[in-house]
């Protein structure tokens, strides 16, 4: 039996209750109604969750919605458009057949169309097997490359890791650093502070977009949301805190979201030994791989020093639903401001910014 509906988080059990069900490898942090409160609680949309059965498999798409009329176009109706949370996002499936992964995508479609939602964007898992790419009408483009860690490997240090690495590990270790990691669920006000101040002082020194700087109260909301499935990663010396990085946890992967190095301290390598002792770490929990993400080419080029091959494509998934309302929507964007054009004209959702 085939059923489609909609789930908002007032029935957030229900929603958890159908993750569930999938394999331990599909159950990803990013898909929980938990991870979607926390940016329903900062304004950036309303949490839905599309739940497609077809007799034991699912299909489950989050995302949230958000009313472009608030944007201040001159719309005749009320129109939306849908994107994921901030991480990564889009479909996930344990449907095993080429027929119901389709059927699913027409219902979703026809589901767009119903409630006015003209286009929606996705930042599409590189480690998960997606089921887009039988989407009709669909486009998944590159957007660079994503490094990850695979912690099966039983000599990582040295079979992975640049020489250059190894070399700043070391030179951490004989400087004294330290590490410490701690539960979100355990966090101290303390601890929290130290982190946000650091990622802070990051992201000034790297003049970054104002979209990372994220209110105080995300870090303490995600730590209670998330609990242990978010964990805190710090580097000292003696009793100060140098270097920090907040990973999250899946079943199976666990990913490097936000962190962090005060500069003054870059010549101990903190960063590098943070990385080290966290690989150490996941492996001895039993996670599968560790996704460190992707970057501009400085940034990615430094993660792949912590792993040669372990190189992934990213993709980004769009759809345009309502292309007469959506053309009208960039027509009018750039008609207030066409300079935007330059930095924003390849977003999907370009009308946003």
């Amino acid at each position: 039996m085939v059923s489609f509906k909609e789930i908002d988080l007032n029935r957030a059990d229900i929603w958890l209750s159908y993750l569930n069900k999938l394999p331990n490898e599909l159950r990803d942090i990013y898909f929980l109604p938990e991870y979607y409160q926390i940016y329903q609680s900062l304004g950036q949309g309303v949490a839905t969750c599309i739940i497609y059965e077809d007799g034991e498999k699912t299909a489950i798409y989050p995302f949230l919605k958000n009313c472009i009329n608030d944007l201040g176009f001159q719309l005749d109706s009320r129109y939306f458009d849908i994107q994921g949370a901030y991480g990564y996002n889009g479909v996930i499936t344990n449907l095993d057949s080429s027929k119901s992964i389709i059927s699913f995508f027409k219902m979703f479609d026809e589901y767009c169309l119903q409630n006015n939602i003209v286009a929606e964007f996705m930042r599409i898992n590189p480690l998960i097997k997606s089921p887009l790419l039988l989407r009709p009408d669909f486009s998944i483009l590159h957007e660079g490359d994503n490094v990850y860690v695979d912690l099966t490997n039983n000599n990582i240090f040295e079979t992975e890791f640049e020489y250059s690495t190894r070399k700043n590990v070391r030179k951490a270790i004989r400087s004294g650093l330290s590490y410490r990691v701690v539960s979100g669920a355990d966090i101290s006000d303390t601890d929290l502070n130290s982190f946000i101040t650091i990622y802070q002082h990051t992201m000034d020194r790297n003049n970054s977009d104002r979209f990372y700087y994220f209110k105080t109260g995300y870090f303490s909301d995600l730590s209670k949301k998330l609990g242990g499935q978010a964990l805190f990663a710090f580097v000292l010396l003696n009793d100060d805190v140098i270097s920090c990085e907040l990973i999250l946890l899946s079943k199976k992967i666990a990913y490097s979201f936000l962190g962090g190095t005060i500069s003054d301290y870059y010549q101990y390598r903190p960063n590098d030994y943070l990385k080290y002792e966290t690989i150490n770490l996941l492996k001895k929990k039993g996670f599968e791989s560790y996704l460190l993400g992707g970057g501009q080419e400085g940034i990615l080029r430094y993660k792949k020093t912590f792993s040669k091959r372990g190189i992934v494509a990213f993709n980004i998934g769009k759809k345009v639903h309502n292309h007469i309302i959506y053309d009208d929507l960039v027509r009018q964007w750039n008609k207030k401001d066409s300079s935007k054009n330059e930095k924003y004209g390849g977003y999907t959702l370009k009308y946003r910014y």
